[in-house]
């Protein structure tokens, strides 16, 4: 354990290191130098040799530049106020140090903490931005194929879209996931988590989301296929708002933001990829809240949504494209709404429709450009969000635009 702190401490050096500065002092003297490490641990590793820790430390991390538009079609002047644009950027450092079968996987990134999202707007006369925790979270593989995680993880769970789960949502709590080979083009696996919502204090009710996935996959040369079905219920749904920082559109709440109706959710994800010249990817998602739901005196069970389309190419290596096109449709009370893709209408979450299209363009492994473009409405214009503009009827609920243009590097 204690070489494993060793490791952990040896990271931060690294990262607080110039490059230059390894060519000209021996590296456990620096760190000596900059108090990471005391000289008797110095001395130990110079026994042992740094190189091998470092060997077992990966460092990774990305940046993204980003300039967003966004507008209301159809509602005439009034919604000049609504219109924005914004530079953003979202920076994103992590490393995974490994010990045996333990692994500690750290990663930090901007944002202004929500739960859902890294980006940051550059505003307020370039004010210094923030750095949160993105990740931290142990794994264990003491046992062939078996995994055990704790902390704050990356999303343990397959997703092949964003309307369950935004991909930047990092859930805290634990996670067990076993996957099991089926010969040399398939396997099957099973996930469990046990995902803390709100922990809670002193005259809180905890809130927690038990989630169970099973799945199987199948690559072949000419076309893979991976298909999975989840579960998930809340503990206390009801029975708090989360605490969270940002509170999405949709869902059936109460005063205070707490959610009004129960969630039992089943999502089935596939995804079906026929391998050629040029890749296509078809993707679908069906998303069914069980529980019984009650939204309006004479409006109930809105509880459903899915999403459907393609991908045609993969921008991945160099001078790789790809071209893409997703059609949503997501009822009030499908799924938690906070936890939906933030970038799906102007704030997140669920009652909504619409599509997104997209395209994007690898100069190289690591540096790509990207557009996309979302065209949206409000599935139930009776229920939450009120409408953008009251009247008249033709402009109750008008579509809703937004354009993503993005550079990222990745390392």
């Amino acid at each position: 354990m204690s070489r494993f702190i060793l490791k952990a401490l040896l990271m931060v050096g690294l990262f607080a290191l110039p490059m230059s500065a390894w060519a000209a002092e021996d590296l456990t003297d620096l760190l000596v130098k900059k108090g990471t490490i005391t000289q008797e641990e110095a001395d130990s590793l110079q026994k042992r040799g740094v190189s091998p820790l470092v060997d077992q430390i990966t460092f990774y991390g990305d940046f993204r530049l980003r300039q967003e538009t966004e507008w209301y079609n159809g509602g005439g002047s009034a919604n000049n106020s609504k219109d924005v644009n914004r530079q953003r950027f979202r920076l994103r450092l992590g490393s995974d140090i490994t010990e045996g079968p333990v692994v500690l996987h750290l990663r930090l990134a901007s944002g202004t903490g929500q739960q859902v999202s890294t980006n940051q707007t550059m505003q307020s006369l370039s004010s210094e931005k923030a750095i949160w925790i993105d990740r931290a979270y142990v794994e264990v593989i003491q046992v062939p194929n078996l995994s055990l995680m704790g902390g704050r993880m990356a999303n343990p769970f397959y997703t092949n879209s964003e309307i369950v789960f935004d991909e930047d949502y990092n859930p805290e709590g634990f996670a067990e996931k076993y996957s099991l080979k089926l010969g040399d083009t398939s396997q099957a696996y099973a996930t469990l988590g046990q995902i803390i919502l709100d922990g809670g204090g002193q005259g809180a009710t905890s809130q927690w989301m038990l989630a169970y996935q099973v799945g199987g996959e199948i690559k072949t040369d000419p076309a893979g296929l991976n298909l999975a079905l989840l579960y998930y219920s809340l503990a206390n749904g009801e029975k708090g708002n989360f605490s969270q920082v940002t509170v999405q559109d949709g869902n059936t709440r109460k005063t205070g933001n707490a959610l009004a109706n129960g969630f039992n959710v089943i999502d089935a994800t596939g995804t079906a990829t026929i391998k050629a010249a040029i890749p296509v990817t078809f993707l679908g998602d069906y998303v069914k809240n069980l529980h019984n739901t009650v939204q309006t005196a004479s409006i109930k069970n809105q509880d459903t949504g899915y999403s459907a389309g393609l991908k045609v190419g993969s921008a991945s290596a160099a001078n790789t494209a790809e071209f893409g096109y997703m059609y949503w449709a997501l009822q009030t009370d499908a799924t938690l709404a906070d936890l939906v893709y933030s970038d799906w209408g102007p704030n997140g979450g669920t009652n909504r429709k619409g599509h997104i299209v997209w395209t994007a363009y690898n100069f190289t492994k690591v540096t790509q450009v990207k557009l996309k473009y979302f065209s949206t409405q409000i599935l139930n214009d009776h229920l939450p969000p009120a409408p953008a503009i009251a009247e008249p009827p033709t402009s109750r609920n008008p579509n809703f635009g937004r354009v993503q243009l993005d550079f990222s590097v990745k390392f």
